[in-house]
């Protein structure tokens, strides 16, 4: 007798329940990450870092840029941003974030809202040459500092513990002297430290003098900055205040015998 009994169907497996619920779980947990970890301990590094990285201060503006403009956001359409150029503070998530952790009138608050805004007022042409031309590039290091040479000037962007160097000088003129000084418009030339090579093989003027003043820079300011993971947490009150950019030039020229007293023709280059 043939058997017509229809055999039970074979027991599914519902695997995708499962996957659905571990992506969920890592999803959520890099979002937590991202969002609300990173932030803090870049908070934390900024504060503890401030006092071991030179920086700027930008001259005291008047009361009349004491109002809050509405600037259009760059990729958000229908989205903006409240600046007030008195305070120097932004509602962009980048100085939320760390730009507004610096002291008050600390060049590097400067997000490319506030930039923007300052770039066309008449405050921006009371500052020095040099400056402005820093202000019209995206002020992505850690420390500056304006070193003085023995015909220019220039300013280094820098971090301690990279290699990268930026600096900020005068390009020479057609009807410039070898040894300057330079009246050509302001440049940024980026230098690996490590390496020991201008980056996109262009040199600034007077190259060999300012090798000088990188090697004397980053020698003085890696021997102090300690390790990433012995930074102090140090109060924002406690911070030290950066020297201001106009008197900057004063203030350097204490070293200058310093610099000048190196010879950048025999005189390698101190690597850590």
């Amino acid at each position: 007798m043939i058997d017509l009994t229809i055999p039970p169907p074979a027991p599914v497996h519902h695997y995708w329940p499962w996957i659905v619920s571990i992506l969920l779980i890592g999803i959520t947990a890099w979002g937590l990450y991202t969002f609300f970890v990173v932030p803090i301990l870049r908070k934390r590094r900024i504060h503890a870092s401030i006092p071991y990285c030179p920086s700027l201060l930008l001259p005291p503006r008047t009361h009349q840029y004491d109002k809050n403009l509405s600037i259009a956001s760059h990729r958000l359409i229908h989205f903006s941003y409240r600046v007030n150029l008195f305070h120097l503070t932004c509602t962009c998530l980048r100085f939320r974030r760390h730009r507004g952790l610096y002291p008050p009138n600390d060049i590097r608050r400067l997000c490319r809202h506030l930039r923007r805004e300052l770039q066309p007022t008449a405050y921006n042409q009371q500052l020095d040459e040099l400056t402005r031309g820093l202000l019209a590039t995206r002020l992505t290091d850690a420390c500056y500092s304006r070193e003085q040479l023995s015909r220019s000037e220039i300013i280094v962007g820098f971090h301690p513990r990279s290699s990268i160097v930026r600096v900020y000088t005068f390009r020479k003129s057609p009807v410039d002297p070898p040894g300057g000084p330079f009246t050509g418009p302001v440049h940024k030339f980026t230098y690996n430290y490590h390496q020991d090579i201008w980056i996109y093989g262009e040199p600034p003027p007077n190259s060999e003098e300012v090798l000088a003043a990188i090697s004397n820079l980053m020698t003085a300011n890696r021997a102090r900055y300690p390790q990433q993971d012995k930074l102090p947490l140090l109060r924002v009150e406690n911070l030290p205040t950066p020297i201001p950019a106009n008197e900057a030039a004063q203030t350097v020229r204490t070293r200058r015998e310093r610099i000048l007293s190196a010879n950048p023709s025999t005189t390698p280059l101190e690597k850590p």
